[in-house]
């Protein structure tokens, strides 16, 4: 006698480890959290270099496609075309779409043709509500509408995305299930031998921003205000974190600000070896333009440091001006500056925002209570198999 399967969650994502983002993480962290489901991921392979298919405990990876960039565009009829095939053969018992992108268009499709699965949208998106509304010729405006119309159940990892949703024309409740933050980040460390560690000295200041190299990420507001600050507190140090399409432009600023060695682009660093940066600094910053949620932001709170962000987006669900970081104007480099500077004049200030914002992370963002949440979620859409 077969002894009955766990149910399946067939995951519909652009993108998926080992590329990184925060939908990226967030169904790593959430999947691999609720073992008593199993989750087969249809996402975009994106390179040669990643395998095309995969299995990792409860969780199998199948990446479509010829291996190149161009795949995400091949993902909604591939990802259709491919489950169509599965869901015959391994009869899942609900699709989850992470973000409305290429990957949710093929669930959409597939929840057309298979009306009774449940249908589970989760919303990540960081971009502004402008280009939410008008990008491609209103054609991601569309697909948010009839996605949502789809769904059977809406998560969002913000507030803002939750009026975006609604903003769309879905008019059910949306539940709150933010990205989070893992368990380690709480550690104590010594800040002293971490800058040691990573080559600086003590006496130097570090600001980190770890963010994609983009406009929506205001780096290039922060480096104007990093020219602000070099002059008052040398020696200080600005750590970029990541890559993107703007890196060139953001390096050719910092030459033109002449800032030296005071701006250093670190490229890609792989995600767990990220928290080191983080113990290490003194300030986080990335001044947003736009921001679903903002999961580094949580990180450095989580790992004790002080954090400078503006006022968009999802970041007003967990950043309270004075209290667990500093809000500063978006697009202000002088704001910006004056924000960064409250955290270096001030330790004792600092040291109460890093309290009160390790507590607020604590409660509320940590992966393991995300997934027990998303598991109840799931678990009222699971139905038994016929």
């Amino acid at each position: 006698m077969n002894r009955e399967q766990p149910p399946l969650v067939f995951v519909f994502s652009t993108a998926y480890l080992p590329l990184v983002g925060g939908a990226e993480l967030a169904i790593d962290h959430i999947a691999r959290r609720i073992k008593n489901i199993r989750f087969l991921i249809l996402t975009a392979r994106f390179s040669r270099k990643f395998p095309v298919h995969e299995v990792r405990d409860n969780i199998e990876i199948i990446r479509l496609g010829v291996g190149l960039p161009f795949d995400k565009w091949l993902l909604p009829f591939l990802g259709f075309w491919r489950g169509s095939q599965l869901i015959r053969k391994r009869r899942p018992n609900l699709l989850w779409g992470m973000m409305i992108s290429q990957g949710t268009l093929a669930g959409y499709f597939l929840k057309k043709k298979f009306p009774a699965l449940p249908f589970i949208v989760t919303l990540q998106e960081g971009d502004s509500p402008r280009h939410l509304k008008h990008a491609r010729a209103g054609l991601i405006h569309y697909f948010w509408r009839v996605v949502l119309r789809a769904a059977d159940d809406v998560t969002a990892i913000s507030l803002y995305l939750k009026k975006l949703a609604g903003e769309a024309g879905y008019m059910q409740d949306v539940h709150i299930i933010p990205n989070g933050v893992e368990e380690k980040y709480f550690e104590e460390v010594g800040e002293r031998e971490l800058k040691k560690n990573l080559g600086f000295s003590q006496n130097e200041k570090i600001i980190l921003s770890v963010s994609r190299l983009e406009e929506k990420n205001g780096l290039a507001d922060l480096l104007r205000a990093l020219a602000f600050l070099i002059p008052k507190y040398h020696p200080l140090k600005l750590l970029v974190v990541g890559e993107g399409s703007l890196r060139e432009q953001l390096e050719n600023l910092a030459l033109k600000l002449h800032l030296g060695n005071s701006a250093i682009f670190l490229g890609k660093i792989p995600h767990e070896n990220l928290l080191d940066y983080y113990q290490a600094s003194d300030v986080f910053a990335r001044p947003s333009l736009s921001e679903g949620l903002g999961t580094a932001f949580l990180e450095a709170m989580a790992a004790g440091v002080p954090v400078v962000a503006t006022p968009v987006g999802g970041i007003a669900d967990f950043l309270k001006d004075g209290e667990t970081g500093i809000m500063v104007e978006p697009g202000n480099p002088e704001s910006i500056k004056r924000g960064i500077e409250k955290i270096l004049t001030n330790r004792a200030f600092a040291d109460t925002i890093k309290v009160n914002a390790r507590k607020l992370v604590r409660e509320n963002f940590l992966w393991i209570d995300i997934a027990k949440k998303m598991a109840d979620l799931f678990q009222r859409h699971i139905k038994p198999q016929s």
